[in-house]
């Protein structure tokens, strides 16, 4: 099968998107696929970059951008143009830019079957916003109706990747079929953990220290104005426990953040660590005693699954699009959008280490059992032929 990903940009600062596409073509590839990205080269140049490496049967292409700040790449425009019946399928990830934008457009035009996995985009809390500020919200609106409301109505899927993002996108009324498929983890990085206490000694904690850990990026809609708030009240109940803020800062949201600690005179309790490499992540996540993402909209939420995997029980707020499942499990608390509900759920986890056992025991079962590759693949492998028979058929009946 020739398969092609288009996707605005690979840059790993930008959250988990990239990180899941990076393991879904390996995955791809491996399987006797032949893969090909194409992507701008938007921040850094990504064939350089080793977090993103290509391997085999992987072809990534980075296309130089003319016109910001829609990413406007004359070569990829011409690449797709005149390339996209080459491919039995194409894989849209994410909207909004004019990359996925065409890519969509030109399948369309040429009858070859595509997919769109909107990343989120299509949640209320973020689809009422503009990263350009209100001002850019009709225009915002007015490209969806002219490109990307027709690209997803005439898709031929639109791939969730919870029950609760498709949900949440309801209020479209999308035409296109809707489908449901988790994002995945590559279980051979999580089966031998390391052990306790690289990542404690780096930040200067000793073994006894009640470690919360937040682990993202340093972004509006993770919930940070939540956070702080929230470990004020933990530390009336434990004072000797910290909080580490760990995750690259794109947007310099990360000096609010700050200011807000200095504000609630938690500054000294409160540890910010930038960008981690893939190793110094999960030490992180073995060395805490809880995870917490109290984000105010998370269409999966990869950070949860990586830190089920390596045994951590998780706090997270019922808008991030997999709390059914966390809750199900048994790998972690769901709270509300609520500072108090947030400080009460770490302090039940790091005041009973026993129940925080068993959950960071239940989630690591449920990671490999819900979210490992080779069970994505089949069903995702699945949904791509069926809708390239489809289009076959089509072109068959002239339809």
């Amino acid at each position: 099968m020739k398969i092609l990903h288009v996707m605005q940009s690979l840059d790993v600062t930008q959250g988990g998107p990239v990180s899941v596409l990076r393991g879904l073509v390996r995955v791809q590839a491996h399987a006797g696929h032949s893969v090909v990205v194409y992507t701008t080269q938007n921040h850094i140049n990504i064939l350089n970059n080793s977090a993103f490496p290509q391997a085999n049967g992987v072809t990534v292409s980075c296309f130089p951008i003319s016109i910001k700040p829609m990413l406007f790449s004359a070569a990829l425009y011409r690449r797709l143009k005149t390339g996209v019946s080459n491919f039995d399928i194409l894989h849209i990830q994410g909207l909004y830019r004019f990359p996925v934008t065409y890519a969509a457009w030109c399948a369309r035009k040429a009858g070859v079957p595509y997919i769109i996995q909107p990343h989120g985009s299509l949640d209320p809390f973020l689809y009422r916003q503009s990263r350009y500020g209100k001002w850019a919200l009709p225009l915002k609106r007015l490209y969806e109706r002219l490109f990307d409301l027709p690209n997803l109505n005439h898709a031929s899927a639109i791939l969730y990747t919870a029950q609760e993002e498709m949900e949440r996108s309801a209020f479209l009324r999308l035409r296109a079929r809707a489908v449901i498929i988790p994002n995945g983890i590559d279980w051979e990085f999580y089966a031998n953990l390391p052990g306790r206490g690289s990542f404690r000694r780096n930040i200067g904690f000793d073994p006894q220290t009640p470690l919360v850990l937040f682990l993202g990026r340093i972004n509006f809609k993770k919930g940070l104005d939540l956070l702080v708030p929230s470990f004020v009240h933990v530390l009336d109940k434990i004072p000797d426990a910290r909080l580490a803020i760990v995750g690259p800062d794109n947007e310099g949201y990360g000096s609010k953040v700050r200011q807000w600690c200095r504000e609630q005179s938690i500054a000294d309790k409160v540890f910010f660590v930038d960008h981690l490499g893939l190793e110094e992540v999960k030490e992180a996540y073995v060395d805490a005693d809880v995870f917490v993402l109290p984000s105010y909209t998370e269409n999966f939420g990869m950070t949860v699954v990586e830190a089920m995997a390596c045994g951590c029980p998780v706090v997270i707020s019922d808008k991030v699009n997999i709390w059914r499942e966390v809750q199900k499990e048994g790998a972690g608390l769901v709270v509300r959008l609520k500072p108090i509900e947030i400080a009460d759920a770490i302090c039940k986890i790091l005041a009973d280490k026993s129940t925080a056992k068993e959950m960071g025991k239940q989630g690591r079962l449920a990671a490999e059992r819900r979210y490992v590759w080779p069970r994505i693949l089949k069903q995702l492998t699945q949904v791509y032929r069926d809708v390239i028979e489809e289009a076959a058929a089509k072109r068959r009946f002239g339809n």
